[in-house]
């Protein structure tokens, strides 16, 4: 909570001080357009007046709402059609030859009135509708306020997007201990519920030498469930936490898949290695042997038979072990490597498979899982192909 209240409170401070930074350059933007409208109402109305002296010489049709005028005397006489009445107040300077003054008045709109004397008594007065001006100028507001409010929230998100990147290694640390707890509360729960009933039953009364040693080969075996476990759930959060790196060094790996095999003893299961040409890859030998190690063992204990096999694609060099047990619950596949997820009712796929696939990911492999046809399981291991030099 007070996480996510600072990550709001660094995002506003960026976008107020993006704004303080933008908001004098949009102000200058806006006075630049609010003035090159002004600019184009003045000049329109000078065209008016330079096209109705053209027009007055050549005896041409004159553009319309043009007077000519006496300011010192305030009379004003329309040169060809107007839609508007000048305002005395318009003229109340007088103009010489090539003089002239601006005024912007309201009747009935607004206007702006543009004086160029003829003469020391005489004046052309060409009028405009100033409602193009304060359209543009409306929309010169609205552009900059948008664009330094753009700019502003632009900076925010910026800001959030830099506070949640840079949260990220303690947010996932943060995550990984919540994770650890949960789960080693989770995995010892059983076990450590079995010695205490075991030494519970034991201490109820006095028994036989032989009572006692079943109880205290109850509490050995779940002790030594509970210290796989937790060996287990330290090694997941340690990948998890980014805290094993793969040292690449070149790997064969048919070699370790056969180096897993006759390593691997189960009672009721034959676990052989098919033969295949040489595959060598970039990879950590102890992480993938433990990946490899827990992804046959996992097999093997829900089958009679598992067979590894190793061989190559085009880019990908690829382990597959198959077995011949129930294989895995359809609901299931998509969750096998997941954390204390079981691919069936007889075998684990728990923190086992999911550590193999981390260590993959580690390598830019991937995992997978399926059925077989002729039945049981299948787990494809795809890793990053090194041609033999």
């Amino acid at each position: 909570m007070i996480a996510d209240r600072s990550r709001w409170l660094i995002s506003l401070a960026a976008a107020l001080v993006a704004l303080a930074f933008v908001a004098p350059f949009a102000l200058n933007g806006y006075r630049a357009d609010r003035d090159r409208a002004k600019d184009d109402t003045y000049f329109e109305a000078k065209s008016r007046i330079e096209q109705t002296m053209i027009a007055w010489r050549i005896g041409d049709e004159m553009p319309g709402n043009v007077w000519f005028s006496n300011p010192e005397s305030g009379w004003f006489e329309p040169m060809g059609d107007t839609w508007t009445e000048p305002q005395v107040t318009a003229l109340t300077e007088p103009v010489i030859d090539g003089g002239e003054f601006v005024r912007e008045y309201e009747f009935d709109g607004r206007w702006t009135a543009v004086a160029v004397g003829l003469d020391d008594e005489t004046a052309l007065l060409a009028v405009v509708n100033r409602d193009w001006e304060d359209g543009e100028i409306a929309n010169a507001r609205l552009r900059w306020i948008a664009s330094a409010l753009a700019v502003s929230l632009l900076a925010g998100g910026v800001g959030w997007w830099l506070v949640g990147r840079s949260r990220r290694p303690v947010d996932r640390a943060h995550n990984v201990n919540r994770d650890f707890i949960a789960d080693a509360a989770h995995e010892l729960r059983t076990p450590l519920a079995v010695i205490q009933a075991s030494a519970g039953h034991a201490l109820a009364r006095d028994r036989e030498a032989d009572d006692y040693r079943e109880s205290l080969e109850e509490i050995l075996a779940a002790s030594e469930r509970a210290g796989s476990s937790v060996g287990a759930l330290l090694e997941f959060a340690r990948l998890e936490a980014g805290q094993a790196s793969p040292r690449l060094a070149p790997l064969r790996l048919d070699l370790l898949a056969e180096e897993v095999v006759s390593a691997t003893r189960v009672d009721g299961c034959t676990v052989t290695a098919e033969v295949v040409d040489g595959v060598v890859v970039d990879a950590d030998y102890g992480l993938v042997r433990q990946a490899v190690d827990n992804i046959v063992r996992n097999a093997a204990a829900r089958s009679s038979n598992v067979t590894v096999t190793t061989s190559m694609e085009t880019v990908h060099a690829v382990i597959e072990v198959a077995d011949d047990g129930p294989g895995f619950d359809p609901g299931m596949i998509d969750h096998v490597f997941e954390r204390f997820r079981r691919g069936d009712r007889s075998g684990s796929a728990g923190l086992g498979m999911a550590i193999a696939r981390t260590i993959v990911d580690l390598h830019g492999g991937t995992c997978s899982a399926a059925n077989r046809d002729e039945g049981g399981a299948l787990v494809t291991v795809r890793l990053p192909y090194k041609p033999k030099v």
